[in-house]
């Protein structure tokens, strides 16, 4: 029986919810009329007598209208005293439970928010953002959730970032987390995300056994190049995961038909520039949307100012560049910007650019024995402008253990017949830093030396490929493979330069290693590596395996044949040019970054407790700790989540600064979206908030104690009124 009892309480409370249940036990005193009612009934004594005879007749006949009458009092006074304690209870309910936290429990939800945070969401159709709507109805569901319900916050972005992981009990606390949350000017990966809410969950499940309904909401723009992930089999299973651990809800916050305009490229015609030499700057601009883009402005500005300005037509789903020249005047660390013509999504319509400026391009030749670099520097830097662009310094090969190598953006080893242990050393430690060295074989070269001095395993390896023997009694040619190397595609639809029918008789043949990551730029006719080269950490190693001196020759046959003709043939100084151009680009792409690769830098003999700082885009600063690295001083910055300009400051000694440029991946500017009907059954969409101004059907319980205590009232006056009407009438 009080099992029953019980029972039914429970069930009357899931269907109506109050907020204070405990408050219901005064209702207990709607007993009290009750027993009055019963304890008061008269008991009779039968006494005949004549004259009561005629009043029980009279009484007999009233009896039954008395007895309503004197119910419906009762019932109104008991109903008094169970309204006062409905009142003191607090009942509510809610029109949209479904849609949020159900309330057959109070307090059992976890809540797991998880806001899409590529940039694509910084689309402005209106005054907001897709995330700025995102967060706003993130923050409904906080509101109308239930006192003891627990939330997890997760930002869908590559990678994710979790913001609250164990589930915070406030909801003071997520909303202030919510209104810190941002857009990342990166993508997102689905998958990742998926395996961090799973993670939520588990944890969640472990430590908070009362949270037993779990709803994770998506708040997304559903772009393709982040949900078309959903279709593979690694991702669908751990939606299934998902699904059996929890209701899993998207809420749409896209727009169809929308247009963008992004800056999806920048390029530098010299990958190191000098003073008073004019630059090409060339920008690539891409429409992503339905409809032309007619007369949009886009601006080059330099170190902040603007200095020049093009208009450009872009149809639709089509690109066009627009090319700028600049010449800097002074030496030091630049800052370019390309600024496109406001649309609704900002962030590509910007693009940046670190330029160091140099006063020249210092080039070390060091040559096995005299005259053998006169052509190639001859070559590197002809004399025909003033200032000159590059200066080149020529020495013998004792200058590696005598000059400080790093002042020099590139070294060229022209014909050296051997190296020492410590000049190779030194050659690592100058690659590393950055430097480019192009190693020029010839006659002199012992090709057992080359490959234990420049060899070794990955990460040390300075040749891209080991030297295997001198092929000869050839005439051999040049095959540009398709130009698609940098170094020879300028080439393209240029016959006439020479650069196929440069003859070379002598050269070596290599042997590309299996662990090596190296390309070749130019190869011979008979498929053998012409120029050969791969990265060595920061800086770069370039292999000619052929001579670019005539003083290399072959004596063995009479009169002795030169390796080749190159440095007398028209296409030598332009690939020359091209090498120096190829070897010094990693001082440059160092500081030119996509926004989520670390940035990193050394100091050369300074204190290891120099203080090193960074100065993000948005103008907040953080220290970076330092380590010393043999005699270098070593610092990594990872947290590049913005685009834009970082500042690198050196306090005293060094008292310098360095700039790098971070872009945006411009994937994410395709602002296409994922069909509907490509969702998993598993995802239900509880919303398509395509308005700016759009709301979730509200799951705030609505609070009715204001209208029991008016039914109380009422009540009240009512009892009052026909307990007089009952003793007038009794009178």
């Amino acid at each position: 029986m009080v099992g029953g009892v019980m029972g039914w309480f429970s069930a009357f409370l899931q269907a109506f919810p109050f907020a204070n249940s405990a408050m219901l036990l005064w209702g207990l005193a709607a007993s009290v009329p009750i027993v009055i009612h019963l304890w008061s009934k008269r008991r009779y004594q039968r006494v005949t007598w004549a004259a009561m005879e005629f009043l029980l007749a009279a009484v007999r006949k009233n009896a039954r209208r008395i007895r309503i009458e004197q119910l419906i009092l009762l019932l109104l006074r008991v109903s008094i005293l169970i309204l006062l304690a409905m009142a003191l209870a607090d009942p509510i309910w809610s029109m949209f439970a479904p849609l949020t936290s159900p309330l057959s429990r109070s307090g059992s939800t976890h809540h797991v928010l998880v806001l899409d945070a590529s940039y694509s969401m910084d689309y402005r159709a209106s005054e907001r953002s897709r995330f700025e709507v995102a967060r706003q109805l993130a923050a409904q569901i906080v509101n109308d959730s239930r006192q003891g319900d627990g939330f997890s916050l997760v930002l869908m972005a590559d990678p994710p970032v979790t913001v609250i992981g164990d589930p915070a009990f406030s909801s003071s606390d997520a909303l202030a987390e919510l209104q810190r949350a941002s857009v990342r000017h990166t993508g997102a990966n689905l998958t990742m995300t998926l395996g961090e809410i799973d993670t939520i969950l588990q944890r969640a499940g472990a430590r908070h056994e009362r949270l037993q309904d779990r709803k994770v909401f998506f708040f997304t723009d559903l772009g393709r190049n982040t949900w078309e992930e959903v279709t593979g089999d690694q991702c669908r299973r751990r939606l299934g995961n998902l699904a059996e651990q929890a209701s899993l809800v998207l809420i749409d916050v896209g727009q169809t038909d929308v247009q963008n305009l992004a800056i999806t490229g920048l390029e530098i015609s010299e990958p190191l520039v000098t003073v008073g030499h004019p630059v090409r700057i060339e920008a690539e601009i891409e429409n992503f949307g339905s409809r032309d883009q007619q007369e949009k402005q886009i601006g080059l500005h330099v170190d902040g100012q603007q200095v020049l300005t093009e208009t450009i037509n872009v149809p639709a789903s089509e690109r066009t560049t627009a090319a700028f020249v600049h010449r800097f005047d002074a030496p030091g660390e630049h800052r370019i910007e390309l600024r496109l013509q406001d649309d609704p999504l900002q962030v590509d319509n910007h693009r940046w650019a670190s330029v160091p400026v140099r006063e020249a391009i210092r080039v070390l030749c060091v040559e096995g024995r005299p005259g053998e670099a006169r052509h190639v520097a001859l070559a590197l830097e002809p004399g025909l402008t003033k200032p000159e662009r590059v200066q080149v310094v020529t020495h013998f090969e004792n200058v590696l253990l005598e000059m400080d190598l790093l002042q020099f953006d590139a070294i060229f080893l022209c014909n050296l017949a051997r190296l020492g242990r410590d000049e190779a050393n030194l050659l690592r430690e100058y690659a590393r830093h950055g430097g480019g060295l192009v190693v020029l074989l010839g006659d002199q070269v012992q090709a057992d030396n080359y490959n234990t001095m420049l060899g070794g395993p990955p990460g040390q390896r300075l040749l891209p490929a080991e030297l295997d023997m001198i092929v000869g009694e050839g005439d051999y040619r040049f095959d540009p493979l398709d130009y698609q190397h940098p170094i020879v595609s300028p080439f393209q639809g240029h016959v006439r330069s020479g650069l196929l029918t440069a003859p070379v008789w002598h050269y070596f043949r290599v042997r590309a290693r299996e662990d090596s990551a190296s390309r070749t730029a130019l190869a011979f006719d008979t498929g053998d590596p012409a120029i050969i080269e791969h990265r060595v950490q920061a800086g770069c190693c370039i292999l000619v395996t052929t001579a670019t001196s005539p003083q290399s020759v072959d004596r063995s046959t009479t009169p002795p044949t030169p390796w080749s003709a190159l440095s007398t043939w028209p296409s030598f100084p332009p690939l020359i040019q091209e090498i120096l151009a190829h070897a010094v680009r990693g001082r440059v792409e160092s500081r030119n970054r996509q926004v989520g690769e670390p940035l990193e830098g050394s100091v050369r003999e300074t204190p290891s407790n120099l203080n090193v700082t960074v100065e993000r885009p948005d103008q907040s600063t953080e220290r970076l700790a330092v380590h010393a690295d043999g005699n270098d001083v070593r610092w990594g910055y990872s947290d590049t989540n913005r685009s834009g300009i970082y500042t690198i400051r050196y306090d005293a000694p060094v008292d310098r600064e360095e700039l790098f440029a971070v872009n945006v991946d411009t994937r994410e500017s395709d602002l296409q979206r994922l069909d509907l009907e490509q969702l998993p059954s598993q995802l239900r969409i509880g919303m398509q908030a395509d308005e700016p101004d759009a709301v979730l059907p509200t799951n705030q319980p609505t609070q009715y104690f204001r209208h029991v205590l008016a039914l109380l009232l009422i009540l009240l006056l009512v009892e009052s009124s026909w307990a007089w009407y009952l003793g007038k009438a009794s009178a």
